[in-house]
C-alpha cells in the first residue's frame, strides 16, 4: 500500500515533441511546459539540453539523449502543428510508439477541423501511430484534461 501511494505522488514525466529551432516555436515550447509543470508534470523539452544550441552536436548524441528521455516518460506529447508534421517529430512519435509510451498529439492549427478542400493533411502513417496509443488533442486546456487518462 505504501508504494501505491507513493507512486500517486510521484511525477509523471512528459517528452515534450515540437519543432525548437525558431523563436516563435521555442516560446511555445516554453509556455506549454510551465502550464504542465504548474499542473505538477515534469517536462523534458529537448530545445533545454546543453547540447541543442552548441555549434556541432553529433546526430548520434541528439538521437541518444532524446531517444532516453522517451523512453523514460509516462507520456509523448506531439505537436503536430507543422506542415508536414516535423520529421524529428515524426520520428519521436515512432519512438514512443515502439516503447509503449502513450502519445498525445496538440494540434492547435485551425485548418485542423476543416471538412473538405481546405482540411490540412496529416500523414495517416504517422496519425496512426497516435491514434494507436493514444489520440489528437486541440488545445492546451484539452491536452491537460487528457494527460491523466494515459498515465
Amino acid at each position: 500500500m505504501v508504494v501505491t501511494q507513493l507512486k500517486s505522488v510521484e511525477k509523471k514525466r512528459i517528452y515534450w515533441a515540437n519543432a525548437l529551432f525558431s523563436e516563435a516555436d521555442q516560446r511555445f515550447n516554453e509556455a506549454c511546459a510551465e502550464r504542465l509543470r504548474a499542473e505538477g508534470y515534469t517536462v523534458f523539452l529537448p530545445q533545454d539540453t546543453p547540447m541543442t544550441f552548441e555549434t556541432a552536436p553529433t546526430n548520434e548524441e541528439i538521437f541518444r539523449i532524446d531517444t532516453d528521455a522517451i523512453r523514460a516518460a509516462d507520456v509523448l506529447v506531439a505537436c503536430i502543428d507543422q506542415f508536414p508534421i516535423d520529421s524529428g517529430v515524426a520520428c519521436e512519435i515512432g519512438v514512443a510508439y515502439a516503447s509503449d509510451v502513450p502519445i498525445i498529439a496538440l494540434y492547435t492549427d485551425i485548418r485542423s477541423r476543416r471538412e473538405g478542400a481546405g482540411r490540412m493533411y496529416k500523414n495517416q502513417y504517422v496519425m496512426g501511430a497516435i491514434e494507436s496509443s493514444g489520440e489528437v488533442t486541440f488545445s492546451v486546456d484539452e491536452l491537460i484534461q487528457v494527460i491523466p487518462k494515459y498515465l
